[in-house]
């Protein structure tokens, strides 16, 4: 149920991000508005990442989500207000995307409330496959409905979503007590000094950056088509590759990959997902690019899913959506920045070139956490314990385990707190 929500959710957004770049452009004609709004449906989102996913462990995830959703339904719908102001209208959409920030941390933690540590890689690869699939069918349907029927049309549905996803949750998904009791509860500083406690930690935060090379495909989509001298058609098509790629690959990750191998094919995803980037110098039209952008973005994809349910095996349960959010918002803002990066290297070495580059560099800075991940695995003797099991939240001498009241575990405290005379201690996890 909750990834028939995200579906909903993800083709609403791409249905709004299409209607008011169109209602935009058609009202003031202008390239640079037009381009703000746009900006506008991915930036706050950051913020508020940073500033309200720790709300998600302080109350009842699944009432966070349903009144996110409650809200933004509100405040889309007020978007279709024939006459609204054009700085009302922006600042709906700020609004908007503020709060999906806190949403993106709160469903990403909740999705490891309901299944297991087991079943969680399984469900983040599903995940992401449905946000690949939402953003393919909402870009296709809305920009056909804009483009003939009316912005507005759009937006209204995707205030639909967003009701519709609101009242399915709280009819289909079962509740469950807030994470973090009031002594657990901490600031942002205090969340980011758990988060970044250990090798394996710092490892995933530091592979979430690697979008400041790997954006560089999608932000210079349109002038590589124009520099191969292919029909603009392709700049759809190249976007859609790594959507679709994306999808075939996940699901053959789910299906194939035995989970108690995951922990070393993570350092392997991050190191290649900008390997294939070099290709693109190769030339032969827009074919081979889309071979490199298919098979850039699926170990991309793969690397994230890989990384998030890791994450979510490490953080304690009081933390887990605001270390989230923290990932999610560098993660968005690595994309950003990497986006603006990539135009203007392309500015001076051509389209080509400048993704070739990005390639190279995102290879070498995958160094950095792939390194990270191997040394943690070399040096823990519970982790090399626990590849048998497939575990790969399990103690480390380099990154210990860290309880749901803050308090750092030795391997030895850790393998006695799992004996069956401690399970019922106050620090064992609860799901």
């Amino acid at each position: 149920m909750t990834s028939a929500t995200e579906f909903l959710s993800v083709i609403g957004d791409q249905f709004s991000r299409v209607a008011l770049t169109v209602m935009v452009f058609d009202r003031t004609d202008s390239a640079a508005l037009t381009g703000l709004t746009y900006g506008l449906t991915y930036l706050p989102t950051m913020a508020g990442a940073l500033l309200l996913s720790t709300v998600a462990d302080r109350r009842p995830r699944r009432e966070v989500i349903i009144a996110i959703n409650a809200v933004r339904a509100v405040g889309v719908a007020a978007m279709t207000v024939p006459g609204i102001p054009l700085a009302a209208l922006c600042a709906l959409v700020a609004a908007s995307s503020f709060l999906n920030g806190p949403y993106k941390a709160t469903h990403l933690a909740f999705v490891r409330d309901i299944v297991d540590a087991k079943q969680y890689t399984a469900a983040m690869a599903l995940r992401q496959s449905v946000n690949q699939a939402g953003q393919l069918a909402g870009f296709a349907a809305g920009g056909i409905i804009a483009s003939t029927v009316s912005p507005r049309v759009c937006l209204a549905v995707d205030a639909v979503t967003f009701a519709l996803s609101a009242i399915l949750i709280r009819s289909f998904v079962g509740f469950r007590p807030a994470s973090a009791t009031p002594a657990q509860r901490r600031s942002l500083v205090g969340g980011l000094r758990v988060v970044w406690s250990g090798r394996g930690q710092r490892a995933i935060f530091a592979s979430t950056l690697s979008g400041l090379f790997l954006m560089a495909p999608d932000g210079l989509a349109t002038p590589l088509v124009h520099e191969i001298g292919a029909n603009p058609a392709w700049v759809g098509f190249l976007l859609a590759a790594s959507a679709a790629c994306s999808f075939l690959g996940l699901g053959l990750l789910a299906r194939f990959l035995p989970e108690h191998r995951r922990t070393l094919v993570f350092p392997i995803a991050c190191l290649a997902a900008g390997a294939p980037l070099p290709l693109v110098l190769l030339g032969g039209g827009p074919y081979p690019a889309l071979i490199v952008f298919g098979l850039s973005g699926t170990l991309w994809a793969i690397q994230v899913v890989l990384s998030v349910s890791f994450l979510g095996e490490m953080l304690p349960d009081a933390q887990r959506a605001q270390g989230m959010g923290v990932a999610a918002s560098m993660n968005l803002t690595a994309q950003g920045i990497g986006a603006a990066l990539a135009g203007l290297v392309a500015q001076v070495t051509g389209a080509r070139a400048a993704i070739a580059l990005a390639g190279v560099a995102a290879v070498l800075f995958a160094l950095w956490p792939s390194t990270l991940w191997i040394r943690r695995e070399a040096g823990s003797p519970a982790s090399q314990a626990g590849r048998g099991s497939g575990e790969p939240g399990e103690s480390e001498d380099a990154s210990l385990r860290v309880t749901q009241t803050g308090r750092v575990l030795r391997p030895a405290e850790e393998l006695a707190r799992r004996s069956p005379l401690a399970r019922h201690a106050p620090d064992a996890p609860s799901t």
